[in-house]
């Protein structure tokens, strides 16, 4: 039996924790915040295992100038943080190129395809699949136009086995009422599941992790270091931890550990908002995605999720919440009868790698470490899987899935 450190209680952390416990290890989660209370706590609430496009697709660059140029657009780049995000940006064109993106393509379908198994069997084992249902995605568009230039990615979907259904608006209204007619068409996707609150997912798997005597710390490691048969972890006040394995899963904060054990990595941190509206007033059977406007709309137990975007602006700087009432009131254009009042803002950091896939695997220095982020807009998606592949790595057992194509060594 191993003692092992996870570093950090977002739904990757905790569904790796799980899954270590549950393969006899002694497992302590440590977390500054608390379980589920960064990421994974304002997402869109999808178990997403149908998308198999990389963000850095072909033909995104087409897209790019026109929307950095709103600055309430779908991407946006603050100005502090231009230069900065210069080298991640030259690597994200590179990833789009056709054999980087071959290889994105590859991975992306591979880990999600092995998602939604997964995740049943942890729902199964740790007493959570009350807080998932089946309800299928909704792809809407407003332009004629788009809706041709997207039905190629449609067919990739379906040539992984996928089913997506075409749709007019018409139809899309015989679905979801509440819907403008501005809506022009765009597609159903039966497979895709929800949570009901993605929050509350994470203090269910904190709890049941709990209930089986994992240990959960409140607080941040500052270093990492390799010794001997050990993993030393320097947390804040001074104080060290002694572990047989450490797991890196700490989201869009794991940049800096993996460079202490050799691995300099390209993570940045996707900005995204949300508005969550308690009362509002209209109510959707389906996940809802508008690809052409850059935003999620989601019915949660608590209310309606407006949220999405990408803004490039670090770790550091203050949140613009123009970008969060931006999108809510482009969701008033779709669903009229939105009622904006009461609504609860939120900004939080996904942890995103230019090529859209995760960093999954030992690190340089030390095969007592594993990585387990850069899971983008795929952490509660892809959250199962990482801890499953994360646990075979540790117990010496073959992955189901090549976990070279996650390697933070790739670069």
């Amino acid at each position: 039996m191993r003692h092992i450190h996870v570093i950090g209680a977002g739904v990757v952390g905790l569904a790796t924790a799980l899954r270590l416990q549950q393969e006899g290890h002694k497992v302590a989660l440590i977390d500054r915040n608390g379980p589920g209370e960064m990421a994974s706590r304002g997402n869109a609430a999808g178990i997403a295992w149908t998308d198999v496009a990389p963000l850095a697709s072909k033909g995104i660059w087409r897209k790019i100038p026109g929307w950095l140029l709103d600055p309430l657009g779908p991407l946006s780049v603050r100005p502090a943080y231009a230069l900065k995000i210069l080298p991640w940006m030259l690597r994200f064109s590179r990833a789009s190129f056709p054999d980087k993106l071959k290889h994105s393509v590859l991975g992306k379908a591979a880990i999600n395809k092995a998602s939604l198994p997964a995740w049943e069997r942890l729902w199964q084992s740790s007493g959570t699949r009350h807080h998932v249902f089946m309800k299928g995605c909704l792809e809407v568009y407003t332009e004629q136009s788009q809706i041709e230039g997207v039905r190629g990615e449609w067919q990739k979907q379906r040539d992984h086995g996928i089913e997506v259904q075409e749709l007019n608006g018409d139809e899309i209204r015989e679905l979801e009422p509440d819907f403008a007619g501005s809506v022009v068409g765009g597609a159903l996707v039966p497979g895709w599941m929800s949570v009901d609150d993605p929050h509350a997912l994470c203090l269910s798997l904190a709890e049941a992790f709990e209930r089986n005597g994992g240990k959960i710390l409140k607080s941040s490691v500052s270093h990492i270091q390799p010794q001997g048969d050990h993993i030393v972890l320097h947390l804040e006040g001074e104080e060290q931890i002694l572990s047989d394995h450490a797991v890196i899963a700490c989201g869009a904060w794991s940049k800096t550990l993996a460079a202490q054990l050799g691995d300099k990595v390209p993570l940045e941190t996707e900005r995204g908002y949300n508005t969550t509206f308690s009362d509002p007033n209209v109510s959707l059977k389906h996940a809802v995605m508008v690809p052409g406007l850059g935003f999620a709309v989601t019915q949660l137990s608590h209310g309606l999720r407006v949220g999405g975007a990408v803004e490039f602006g670090g770790l550091e700087l203050d949140a613009n919440w123009k970008r969060a009432d931006a999108m809510a009131e482009k969701a008033s254009r779709l669903l009229p009868g939105l009622n904006r009042d009461n609504g609860i803002r939120w900004m939080g950091h996904r942890p995103s790698m230019p090529d859209t896939l995760p960093v999954i695997g030992h690190s340089k220095h030390s095969e007592r470490v594993t990585y387990a982020f850069g899971h983008g807009h795929h952490g509660l998606t892809q959250a199962a899987i990482t801890a499953e592949l994360v646990s075979d790595l540790i117990c010496g057992e073959t992955p189901k899935i090549d976990c070279t194509l996650y390697s933070a060594q790739r670069f």
